[in-house]
């Protein structure tokens, strides 16, 4: 097996090089707030179904179902599990920008037809192969990040060329602001391209810390990176990124509130 570290990309094999030193033109240690142990959390939910203690709406302490609704908090970037009951309070009657949180959707599309030239990848100013990026309301600006070992770290990213990519797919700007992200994996000669909701690219963090071994990542989280992105291709609906998105469905154009 390769170095994962390599295959991710030389900003992030830089970063471990140096022991965590910035690089003022690529990224800034910025990692999610996020802690470790909820990180973990989304992971164990994907791994085996919980015997521990029960889990409890961060809301209203209702004891919530296995599979349940999230919210987020932008201003702290922090995922909330919430009971059906509450997650309709965010879906429906709130202005968006009114609220501290925001339900996050569940919808995740394939953009099969999104192809990046190298000149639209380097434009970007990505010097990682695994990155999602989204519309962050509190920073008024597109924030990219990259799922790591030691959690996500924040890039600094080329506006002009987020533009230039929307411009030629314009399903890119119609993303959910703050809860919906597009994950980009060019992973060892991968092209692939999802929006998805911001919880995914949590659990994906969380799963790459989980599975991380020695310096170079080692076959356990190559495994899990392969299984993480055919499970999500399986999952995902196929959407033209160079077409207007489709009508999002009852309550979740109330998804940002």
């Amino acid at each position: 097996m390769g170095d994962v570290w390599s295959e991710l990309g030389p900003g992030l094999l830089a970063w471990r090089e140096e022991a965590g030193g910035e690089s003022e033109q690529q990224m800034s240690r910025a990692p999610m707030a996020l802690p470790l142990g909820a990180l973990r959390r989304f992971v164990q939910r994907e791994v085996k179904p919980q015997r521990g203690p029960l889990e409890h709406c961060e809301l209203c302490r209702a004891v919530l179902l296995p599979t349940h609704r999230h919210l987020f908090a932008p201003e702290r970037r922090q995922v909330l599990c919430v009971c059906d009951p509450c997650a309709l309070l965010f879906r429906v009657g709130a202005e968006r920008g009114q609220s501290r949180y925001r339900l996050i959707p569940e919808r995740t599309r394939w953009l099969r037809d999104l192809v990046l030239t190298d000149g639209e990848w380097e434009a970007l100013g990505l010097p990682v192969n695994l990155v999602y990026l989204f519309y962050s309301t509190p920073a008024g600006r597109v924030l990219a990040f990259y799922p790591g070992p030691a959690g996500a770290t924040e890039s600094l990213l080329n506006l002009d060329g987020w533009q230039g990519l929307v411009a030629r797919y314009p399903l890119l700007g119609e993303l959910l602001p703050d809860v919906e992200a597009l994950l980009i994996n060019r992973v060892r000669g991968a092209h692939d391209y999802y929006l998805v909701p911001i919880d995914v690219c949590y659990r994906l963090t969380g799963l790459i810390r989980s599975s991380w071994r020695g310096l170079s990542g080692g076959p356990e989280v190559e495994q899990a990176l392969r299984t993480f992105f055919g499970e999500l291709q399986a999952r995902a609906e196929v959407v033209t990124a160079g077409r207007a998105a489709p009508d999002l469905g009852e309550g979740e154009n109330d998804a940002g509130s």
